[in-house]
């Protein structure tokens, strides 16, 4: 990852192994009427991904989780705040639920179901701790110069999963290449740091599935199915298709992430600066053609607008001149073409454009006693991580606690 604040020294500091050190609350993009069909529930989850908090809530009520909404994923390390969406569920259910790690905050109702998307944002408070006091006008400087110039607009790392993987799997799936993907999944024990996995996947990668089904923690719920599957079909489509929608949505979703990452990389030193034949993003998210870059400079940099990179798909509004030319060879050096994301089987991906920066806003900034207190407030779709990278200088911000 590159930073936009290079020039500003770094603020060293650590995310302890306690959860309370990272708090994000989901701010929903519209009230809720009070009335209607769905039950909306604010939960606040501690340690656990948004689908292992969706699964635990579905199995104790007796729910199908396809039926249920959503409208963001959360970091499982840390304490999170957001809604879920049940159909024709009485209230009452979700003030008895007593599961680990999960507490019903409130709930409301509304005439819809949430949608991936239906949030407006989310509040962030996070704790470093260790923090010289020299170090905190270097904090503060970075702050400065991320919301004058916007944040760059990476995927960060969890985006790909624990071994950094779910592009590939994406990538798999696009080709239908089965014995990649199952592979990826499945095996590279030298990549396990946990040497319960790593044994299972050792045993995957010596051909011994049952010794393998048998090795894999239970609490991989994901991965025992893969090789269920694949005990009764083989490595193919059929196994495939046994998995979860929403995880190969997911894989799928990771490779456009990569792919976005890449582009935005390319262009990283004018990331704030408009191109001619860019699409840029205004603030209410409409997008428009740039014919005179000159023209429109001022108002990207008040962040008003923002150039897009590409989030591919087969209908994927496309750019024109360099910007087009530099996606182009993006997606013929990972040899695809717009058209490979049609795969069909309710996997097809159309594609979007992403701003390849955001604005920061509502920032604060504390120090007390050795730990810098900050908050701040980001658009959907954005990560907190990034910020504190770009604070710290460091590659990796480390979460709180072991990955569910």
């Amino acid at each position: 990852m590159r930073y936009a604040s290079v020039a500003v020294p770094p603020c060293r500091g650590l995310i302890k192994s306690v959860f309370e050190d990272f708090r994000v609350d989901e701010i929903p993009a519209y009230e809720f009427a009070g009335t209607g069909t769905h039950v909306m529930v604010q939960v606040e989850k501690t340690g656990i991904s948004t689908f292992e908090a969706l699964r635990r809530i579905c199995r104790e009520i007796g729910y199908p989780e396809r039926d249920a909404g959503y409208a963001g994923l959360k970091d499982a390390r840390g304490i999170t705040r957001q809604w879920f969406s049940f159909e024709h569920v009485d209230p009452a259910r979700f003030a008895k639920l007593e599961l680990p790690k999960l507490r019903v905050v409130a709930t409301t109702r509304h005439g819809n179901k949430l949608k991936r998307g239906h949030l407006r944002g989310n509040r962030f408070e996070i704790t470093l701790r260790d923090v010289a006091q020299g170090d905190v006008a270097h904090a503060r400087a970075t702050l400065d110069v991320l919301a004058r110039r916007g944040v760059p607009n990476w995927y960060d790392e969890q985006r790909f999963g624990r071994s950094g993987t779910n592009d590939a799997l994406g990538l798999a799936l696009l080709r239908s290449d089965w014995p990649a993907f199952f592979n990826t999944l499945l095996g590279n024990p030298e990549h396990e740091p946990n040497a319960a996995t790593r044994a299972a996947r050792q045993a995957w990668a010596d051909g011994n599935l049952a010794n393998a089904l048998e090795l894999w923690p239970h609490n991989q719920n994901l991965e025992r199915s893969a090789l269920k599957a694949v005990q009764d079909y083989g490595i193919s489509d059929k196994a495939a298709k046994r998995l979860p929608q929403k995880n190969k949505q997911f894989y799928l979703s990771a490779l456009q992430s990569r792919l976005f990452n890449i582009c935005l990389d390319r262009r990283f030193d004018e990331y704030d600066r408009v191109w001619p034949g860019d699409l840029c993003q205004k603030d209410n998210g409409a997008f428009f053609a740039v014919t005179d870059p000159a023209a429109e400079q001022p108002r990207a940099d008040a962040l008003e607008i923002s150039p897009t990179g590409p989030i591919f798909g087969f209908k994927m509004q496309q750019p024109s001149g360099p910007t087009q030319q530099l996606e182009a060879a993006v997606l013929a050096e990972a040899g695809l073409t717009l058209d490979s994301f049609d795969i069909g089987g309710g996997l097809g991906q159309k594609g979007d454009r992403r701003p390849y920066r955001f604005a920061l806003r509502d920032t604060a900034c504390e120090y007390l006693e050795g730990s810098l207190k900050l908050a701040f407030t980001l658009p959907k779709g954005c990560y907190a991580t990034i910020v504190l990278k770009e604070i710290t200088k460091q590659d990796s911000a480390e979460l709180p606690g072991d990955d569910d």
